[in-house]
């Protein structure tokens, strides 16, 4: 009695090139599949790109990930890069509200207060904010079922000014939006097992929060975690997982078992997974479910990266800092990279990554970068000094985050029971159950398991 792995399917095809396909392509030559990986774009990485620049890594696009989210560390892991990652440092929380940075709250969490006297001493709100933040106690339930904004969950339960200098701009941040549009139920689904179980978000949060050890110094280390030479290695590491790649290939049209690309050519597969961008789901498949999850909303940014030497940058303790949007600034974040991430900065000097907000993009979107660099440094300088900048690089990331608008949830549900009739042919990526990078991977991963790619047989 032995047993041995029979391969179902042979020949993989994977569309897209991001995190997400990359990842596909790794599981599915992990199990025995032969991959060819078609993307429109001429390099690997989508989202993810790392540059090096006079001993500085920038990251133009994502600079890590959660840590508390364990597929990527193993993925990474299984890549032989284990030793390469690293931690992010932390240290004191800002918001630049009502023309200054202000301290967030010690033992906030998510934007949600936990604790009574930091919440009473700070200067983040009014005394009638603080009043109205504390109903959270008392008012009933707000979810009942069917989904909703984050913008009525967290107004209802904790009011106008905690919402406007806290919550929106830390949330909001994650997905380049408006809590307005914001689906509770696709996008933070916690905060309502939190309601239902204890009804009072600011109980819940403080019941999660472990306590603090007396004669115990908090952690320098934060929740993210990356690799030394940059996301842009992660990229590297997963390019053998490809057997053939087709870049600057545009796929036309996807039916079960075949691929047709934009010049006409139909190629037979035993498998397809779809890890491409949400615009061109409805494209490729041609269903009702798909076109609704193409026409869903995406957003669009730029962000800007500026290399100083250190001293010609006024940064305080810690790695940067949200803006409110009230403060009518185009950037919604500045982030301290340098002391965020030391490896991306060489001794001695500064590299900062400011956000221009999605509603500023469009007018920029025919400047050239000295021109949008100059712009978004214009506006630091309303929060921070900064001298003259050794450098700077500008990414434009053009309608590429989707929106989870309410109903999303019921949305991607339909659409892969749409799908779930084409034979060998599964979808993936940011458009569905997360836009992390683990959440991609994850994605990835279930993917290529519904495939069933391999079976385990007793012979």
């Amino acid at each position: 009695m032995f047993r041995k792995w029979v391969n179902r399917l042979n020949h993989i095809a994977i569309i897209g090139g991001g995190i997400t396909g990359l990842a596909a392509a790794h599981y599915a030559k992990e199990a025995g599949a032969h991959v060819t990986l078609f993307d429109a774009q001429d390099r690997l990485g989508g989202k993810i790109k790392t540059i090096y620049q006079d001993g500085f890594t920038l990251e133009t696009g994502p600079d890590g990930y959660m840590a508390r989210k364990a597929t990527l560390t193993s993925l990474i892991t299984d890549l032989g890069l284990g030793d390469r990652l690293v931690r992010s440092k932390t240290g004191t929380s800002y918001i630049y509200v009502r023309n200054q940075l202000r301290q967030m709250p010690a033992g906030s969490v998510m934007g949600i207060p936990t604790k009574f006297w930091p919440m009473v001493k700070t200067d983040l709100f009014t005394w009638k904010g603080k009043f109205r933040a504390g109903f959270d106690l008392v008012i009933p339930r707000v979810y009942e079922g069917e989904d909703i904004s984050l913008d009525r969950f967290f107004r209802t339960r904790l009011g106008s000014e905690v919402v406007d200098s806290m919550i929106e701009p830390l949330l909001s941040g994650i997905y380049n939006g408006t809590l307005d549009d914001m689906s509770i139920e696709s996008t933070f689904p916690q905060f309502i097992t939190i309601e239902q179980k204890t009804r009072s978000l600011i109980l819940g949060m403080k019941a999660l929060t472990p306590p603090v050890q007396a004669g115990v110094k908090p952690s320098d280390t934060g929740k993210f975690l990356s690799i030394d030479q940059g996301l842009g290695g992660l990229v590297e590491a997963l390019r053998p997982s490809i057997d053939r790649l087709e870049l600057k290939t545009v796929v036309q049209s996807v039916r079960p078992h075949e691929v047709t690309l934009a010049n006409g050519k139909v190629e037979r597969f035993d498998g397809i997974i779809i890890a491409t961008s949400p615009n061109a789901l409805g494209s490729l498949l041609h269903i009702p479910e798909a076109e609704r999850l193409s026409k869903l909303k995406r957003t669009s940014s730029m962000t800007v990266l500026a290399a100083f030497d250190e001293s010609e940058v006024d940064a305080l303790d810690g790695t940067g800092y949200v803006i409110a949007k009230s403060e009518g600034n185009a950037l919604t974040a500045c982030s301290w990279m340098h002391k965020k991430w030391p490896h991306m900065a060489p001794q001695g000097k500064a590299l900062l990554r400011m956000y221009i907000g999605s509603e500023y993009v469009p007018p920029l979107l025919h400047e050239d970068d000295v021109s949008v660099a100059t712009f978004a440094l214009d506006e630091l300088r309303r929060i921070q000094k900064v001298g003259k900048p050794l450098f700077t690089k500008v990414e434009r990331h053009i309608q590429t985050m989707p929106q989870y608008e309410v109903g999303h949830k019921q949305d991607v549900k339909a659409f892969e029971e749409a799908l779930a009739k084409w034979d060998g042919v599964e979808a993936c990526g940011a458009i569905l159950h997360g836009v992390g990078l683990p959440d991609c991977v994850d994605s990835a991963k279930k993917a290529v398991a519904k495939l069933n790619l391999e079976q385990l047989v007793t012979v």
